[in-house]
């Protein structure tokens, strides 16, 4: 959010709280206001007939440029990929009824994964609430109550019920979605209430919501500080926080300073660039063998845990070797209720992780610069460890001569095409874990993942999202041919725009995650491949897109070389193993088991 952070310290305010003049506009023209204040530079939705009011005055201002989505939740997800990419908050929209229930699934996934979303939902006329109106859902006569709908979805959900609201209120939805804890935001339009007049009293919304973010108590960070400077052998465990405070700098100089290992979550990849000397790959779900074997060695004396809610995913199901009773366990988090929510901690910090671990390198130094002796480990443990487990991988030694094309050899054959500064949006599914362990993270906050609600076809619409807000940058989507099924139809959004983004394909023939994991559980699948494969390149031709089909690492790999040269939106389907079973599935596996119970 820095760059918004940046925007909001220059700006300046030329009358003063009390002035008494007032300017009159429409409602919808004082909430794009507020919009283009903070930086929005489009809107990803879907019109429809309540939300006129708001594209008319989208074209009245040209201000902000809005993109029209094949679906709904395609443009949240876009919304959220935006968001993600520029580090601010992202807009989408969707008329009354179903356009507002679809933009609900990828509202969810922001406020779980804490990324700041505004959603703009329709409403029909209030003359016309509870009365049988098309695709009312203002609740009564058997309609949905959308604003009820979003309230467990999102940090705050209101409707616009008067216009001499809509200034207070566009202050309070954008206060929300960006202050403690970042989230989505709903507002729901009534069609006639956004076209009456309202008030404006030519203030900028950046001056209704904090720009500081809680830097820790000192004291708290002194004793970290000391702990870890007497450590024997301490690791860093690091998650989603980092990239969201933008930490990567003052992580990598407390990291170096003592030279501490660092593993990250799933979601927390690319918070430590990997081809590091000090890193350890994920950890959790999609992990990397050294991850494991370091995290959970005994000689490990000091665990720092920052910015993640150490959920399943980032576990390995609550591992209880990463907090066994002789390690002192520090924790560090923005929201204090994730302070000790799944392990017992020793020492803890609550506040923002760039300006904690900021004062945290600020007090290692001066520890460093006092007459006392650091503890040195009598041998390098995690050079030992790598002699056995090797931290990095090869294409072709993975492929190993198999005549079917493996999708780890796929995903480690782009550590070698893609450039360091590549943005990869990954899907759900086994992508995660072949993203997880296999793909190279070289730059900090550069891979994206949404594993909290984990919604199939994310990445193939928030990576549209991710080239609007960067467009210098090339963008990547790992997925497979399930979520392709779910949200394809988004990659003629890219056509439309010429959006040069490359979306990688993992076609193995259905829902491999399910069938893997229903044979590892039962020893049988249900309904989990498709009767009729779909033909991706083929879909992807008719609907205006440059595409592959890759048999082969040769193949692949010249498919993905042209697509980065050529600038245009590409599909390259690789046509990967079914069988192939990512090891964090078995993990998984084992997790459900212990779930659902032993059968007798």
């Amino acid at each position: 959010m820095h760059e918004i952070q940046e925007m909001q310290e220059a700006s300046t305010v030329t009358e003063p709280l009390t002035t008494p003049a007032m300017l009159e506009s429409s409602a919808i023209h004082v909430l794009l206001q507020a919009l283009e204040e903070i930086g929005v530079t489009h809107i990803f939705g879907v019109p429809g007939g309540p939300l006129v009011p708001l594209f008319e005055a989208l074209a009245q201002r040209q201000r902000i440029q809005p993109i029209l989505a094949k679906h709904e939740e395609g443009a949240a997800f876009m919304a959220e990929g935006y968001a993600r990419v520029r580090r601010g908050l992202g807009v989408c929209c969707g008329t009354s009824g179903p356009g507002a229930t679809n933009l609900l699934t990828g509202i969810t996934s922001a406020t779980s994964d804490s990324i700041p979303v505004l959603a703009l939902t329709g409403q029909v006329a209030t003359s016309a609430f509870g009365k049988g109106g098309l695709q009312d859902s203002s609740s009564g006569n058997r309609t949905i109550d959308i604003v009820d709908a979003y309230r467990t979805a999102s940090k705050l959900s209101l409707m616009l019920q008067n216009s001499q609201q809509m200034q207070h209120m566009i202050r309070r939805m954008v206060r929300a979605a960006l202050t403690g804890r970042p989230g989505a935001v709903h507002l729901n339009l009534p069609a006639d209430v956004v076209k009456q007049s309202a008030p404006d009293d030519g203030l900028p919304v950046t001056k209704f919501f904090s720009h500081t973010l809680p830097s820790g108590d000192p004291a708290a960070i002194q004793d970290v500080a000391a702990t870890l400077y007497a450590a024997k052998r301490p690791a860093l465990f690091v998650g989603h926080g980092i990239n969201l405070s933008g930490a990567w700098s003052p992580l990598q100089l407390v990291a170096e300073m003592l030279q501490i290992p660092v593993a990250t979550t799933l979601k927390g990849k690319s918070a430590f660039p990997e081809r590091h000397a000090l890193s350890l790959g994920v950890f959790g779900f999609g992990g990397h063998p050294l991850a494991e074997a370091y995290l959970c060695s005994e000689e490990v004396d000091v665990l720092v845990i920052i910015g993640t809610s150490l959920g399943e995913f980032q576990t390995n199901g609550w591992d209880k070797r990463l907090a066994p009773p002789h390690r002192t366990i520090i924790q560090i988090d923005l929201d204090p209720l994730t302070i000790g929510n799944i392990y017992p901690v020793d020492q803890s910090v609550i506040g923002d992780a760039k300006a904690i671990l900021k004062a945290l390198a600020k007090a290692l130094g001066v520890l460093a610069l006092l007459p006392q002796e650091r503890p040195h480990p009598t041998e390098n443990i995690l050079e030992h460890m790598r002699t056995e487990t090797p931290r990095y991988y090869n294409a072709e030694m993975l492929q190993k001569g198999a005549p079917i094309l493996k999708p780890q050899a796929v995903v480690s054959k782009m550590n070698e095409v893609l450039p360091d500064e590549t943005l990869l949006f990954v899907d759900n599914g086994n992508c995660l874990s072949w993203a997880g362990q296999f793909y190279e993270a070289r730059q900090p906050g550069t891979v994206f993942f949404a594993t909290n609600t984990a919604s199939m076809g994310y990445s193939v619409a928030a990576a549209i999202g991710g080239k609007v807000a960067a467009p210098r940058r090339p963008v990547v989507a790992l997925l497979g041919d399930g979520a392709f099924g779910m949200h394809g139809m988004e990659i003629h959004t890219a056509a439309e725009y010429q959006l040069p983004i490359i979306w990688v394909i993992l076609n193995n023939g259905g829902h491999g995650m399910v069938y893997n994991g229903e044979k590892l559980l039962n020893g049988q699948s249900y309904l989990t491949t498709f009767g009729n494969p779909l033909d991706v390149s083929a879909i992807a031709w008719g609907l205006g897109i440059d595409a592959f089909k890759a048999m082969n690492l040769a193949e692949f790999e010249g498919a993905l070389r042209h697509a980065l040269e050529a600038q245009v939106p590409c599909v390259i389907e690789a046509m990967v193993d079914l069988e192939e079973v990512p090891r964090s599935l078995q993990q998984r596996a084992d997790t459900l088991t212990a779930f659902f119970g032993k059968q007798a």
